[in-house]
C-alpha cells in the first residue's frame, strides 16, 4: 500500500503547504446539519434523512451529544488511481467526538460530507472553519476505469 505524501498531494492538486497536514489534505468544517427526519436505504432505492443547518453563535457550533451530518469546506477531486479516507483530527477524539466517513472513490469530485458524533455528555464547541480531519490518499496498483459515477458526484460544489 502506498499513501501519498503531503509533498505529492501539494504537487498533484496544486496546493500550498498550508493545505496539508503531516499525513494528508486538511479538511475544515463548513457546515453542521441536524437530522429532522428518517432516512431509507433499500435494495433499489434510498432516501436521505431531512436535515437543517445547526445554528451558530459567533461562528461557533455548540453541539450537544448526538449525531450530526457535516460538510467539509474543501472541494476534493480524487484521482482515478487512488482512493481517499477521512481520518478525524485527534483533538476531536480527545474531546469525546469523532467523524465517520465512507471511502472517497476514484474519480469522486465534490465537497464531501460525513457523520460527526458527539459522545461527550457535556457536548463540544466547534468553530466553523476549524480543521476537523485529514484526507489520506491511498494509491491503487493501477489507474481504474471504475471511477465514481454515483448520486453524490459533484455534490455541494
Amino acid at each position: 500500500m502506498v499513501v501519498l505524501s503531503p509533498e505529492t498531494i501539494i504537487e498533484l492538486f496544486g496546493l500550498s503547504i498550508d493545505d496539508v497536514d503531516c499525513s494528508g489534505l486538511k479538511l475544515h468544517l463548513d457546515k453542521v446539519f441536524v437530522f429532522k427526519g428518517k432516512g431509507v436505504l433499500a435494495v433499489n432505492s434510498r432516501k436521505l434523512a431531512e436535515v437543517e443547518e445547526a445554528k451558530t453563535e459567533n461562528n461557533v457550533y455548540h453541539l450537544a451529544p448526538g449525531a450530526y451530518r457535516i460538510r467539509y469546506k474543501e472541494i476534493v477531486r480524487v484521482p482515478s488511481n487512488a482512493i481517499a479516507l477521512a481520518i478525524p483530527r485527534s483533538t476531536l477524539i480527545r474531546n469525546g467526538t469523532t467523524i465517520y466517513t465512507a471511502v472517497w472513490d476514484p474519480g469522486y469530485e465534490g465537497r464531501g460530507e460525513g457523520l460527526l458524533t458527539v459522545f461527550n455528555p457535556n457536548g463540544v464547541d466547534i468553530e466553523k472553519g476549524a480543521q476537523i480531519a485529514q484526507l489520506i490518499f491511498i494509491k491503487l496498483d493501477k489507474e481504474t476505469k471504475f471511477v465514481y459515477r454515483g448520486l453524490y458526484q459533484k455534490e455541494n460544489i
